[in-house]
């Protein structure tokens, strides 16, 4: 009888991908227990890491794109185009990231998601049928009403008039 074994580990922050720290631990095993059954299943909490863990367990490839930031600077963001060709993942931090802010500029009263709605609009246009969108990792809480904006939906405040960013 084989050893089933199940490889289910996130990224290590900063240091490994999610799919390499899977291939090192299934190596690890292999060194026991030569015959065991392993199952590799990479995985992210939507926040950072998962860009990167779609796209390598995929096959895909990261698509550079500019988007506007938190703060509505224009930044270099990413989002990967998975291997089926079809589906698109949009990591939330890529554009719309704590990571993109120093300690005095955390105030999620003057940040926004809009960038996050731009990389969206450009998967789309580069052919995605399906999005997935990770919301891990924001610098927000404007509830995702600027990536609304940026694909053309307006909000309105109770006198009727139109909301901006």
């Amino acid at each position: 009888m084989s050893i089933k074994v199940v490889i289910a580990p996130q990224e290590f922050k900063g240091s490994v991908s999610a799919v390499k720290v899977s291939q090192a631990m299934s190596e690890g095993v292999k060194k026991v227990f030569p015959d065991a059954d392993i199952t590799i299943i990479p995985v992210a909490d939507g926040g950072d890491g998962t860009l990167n863990t779609l796209v390598e367990s995929t096959g895909g490839k990261k698509i550079s794109s500019d988007a506007t930031g938190p703060l509505g600077q224009v930044i270099s963001s990413e989002w990967g185009a998975l291997g089926d060709g079809d589906t698109a993942v949009i990591e939330m931090a890529e554009a719309s990231g704590l990571p993109l802010l120093s300690d005095k500029n955390k105030n999620p009263m003057k940040t926004t998601t809009f960038g996050t709605g731009e990389l969206i609009i450009d998967a789309a246009k580069r052919g995605a049928k399906k999005i997935i969108i990770g919301i891990g990792g924001s610098a927000t809480n404007d509830g995702g009403v600027g990536m609304a904006q940026a694909i053309g939906i307006c909000f309105f405040d109770n006198k009727g008039k139109k909301i901006t960013e």
